[in-house]
């Protein structure tokens, strides 16, 4: 059997809405003759609560699927335990099957997938609601082929992980193949086992998206995929250096890498990030881009590095302190650890009161 895999065709997206659209329906349409299921792994919709174009999009495409189409949703359309989602509106108007803590199954010339769902929830609680669902509502099926759809952040996967789901536990689970949506970069793990699609639409503007637009093709007989890519509109993205720049410098870098890339691809969207540095006197905001449509700019120039914004602060704080403050400052850092008999703002100020004070207080401690 084959299985059409995609997800996160944010349809609606605001500042790419015309692509969400195209896009999505071009990954129905192809998965349609090649595939005898689908399944989309969630954030179909962009915001929980999507327009009526959007919905109306959102049926024309799905509904128009040649094939079955089992969903789950996504961070993008959870709602609360009691409240209708958007996939769930979507489904009442295709056909659709959505899962959310729950298994179905489907058969074609006498082979039989069983899919179990769920959709997202709180990373912190994922492992939790998965291990409870799956003991409550699951019975795997003797001689079916096992599917699990997520949609969650991998800890290995996303930087500075949490509490999130881990490829170790993941791979101890009883499914054939796992499939997750939510991250927006292709790739597969576990030998082919655990696979994510990625997006259909460009929504994040970094590098890493530069990579095709399309959805998995899987064949449960060889337990191979392939990625399919489907036509959308190129994406660039572009680090220019600069060093002692003028304004001008910077204008006319952007316009030769611009006019380079729309030659070939009039319709691109390209996301530029300048860095380096500006002729003295010169500060950022002294910059004035030129605005093109499609064009998103980073402006690093003469960004200092954090080390350096560090002490910054600290030379701009200490020239604010007052000569008891940087005294008693120094007082602290040079017995911290020797002294602790008294306390070192005290006596500072005693020293600062005359020779009496200061002996009234040591002898006041000494008898404590």
């Amino acid at each position: 059997m084959r299985i059409a895999i995609f997800s996160d065709t944010h349809l609606g997206y605001a500042r790419f809405e015309a692509d969400s659209y195209a896009q999505a329906q071009r990954v129905v349409e192809d998965a349609s003759g090649k595939a005898d299921v689908i399944l989309c792994a969630g954030d179909i919709f962009d915001v929980k609560v999507p327009k009526l174009e959007t919905l109306k999009k959102a049926v024309d495409i799905f509904g128009k699927a040649g094939v079955p189409v089992f969903a789950i949703h996504g961070n993008h359309e959870r709602r609360a335990r009691d409240m209708v989602n958007a996939v769930q509106l979507l489904a009442a108007g295709t056909g659709m099957r959505v899962l959310h803590g729950e298994s179905a199954v489907f058969e074609k010339n006498g082979e039989r997938i069983q899919i179990f769902g769920l959709g997202s929830v709180p990373e912190e609680y994922a492992q939790t609601a998965l291990d409870r669902k799956l003991k409550d509502s699951y019975t795997p099926q003797d001689g079916a082929f096992k599917i699990l759809m997520l949609h969650q952040s991998i800890k290995e996967l996303v930087p500075a992980g949490g509490e999130e789901l881990t490829l170790e536990y993941l791979e101890g689970l009883p499914f054939d193949l796992i499939v997750n949506g939510h991250i927006h970069e292709t790739s597969t793990k576990l030998g082919g086992r655990f696979i994510i699609p990625g997006s259909t639409v460009i929504t994040q503007l970094k590098k890493e998206e530069m990579a095709p637009k399309g959805y998995f093709l899987y064949d449960t007989g060889t337990r191979k995929c392939e990625f399919v890519g489907v036509r959308s509109r190129g994406f660039f993205y572009e680090e220019l250096r600069f060093s002692e720049a003028s304004d001008m410098d910077v204008r006319e870098g952007m316009r030769t890498r611009i006019a380079e890339i729309r030659k070939e691809n009039p319709d691109a969207i390209i996301a530029i990030k300048i860095d380096g540095t500006l002729k003295k006197g010169l500060s950022t905001s002294d910059i004035k881009l030129d605005e093109y449509p499609d064009v998103f700019m980073e402006n690093r120039l003469n960004a200092e590095s954090l080390g350096a914004k560090l002490e910054r602060i600290r030379v701009a704080r200490d020239a604010n302190l007052s000569a008891r403050d940087l005294a008693l400052r120094e007082l602290r850092v040079k017995t911290a650890g020797k002294i602790t008999l008294f306390d070192s703002a005290e006596i500072f100020d005693k020293l600062l009161a005359g020779t009496e004070e200061t002996l009234a207080y040591l002898d006041k401690v000494n008898k404590k």
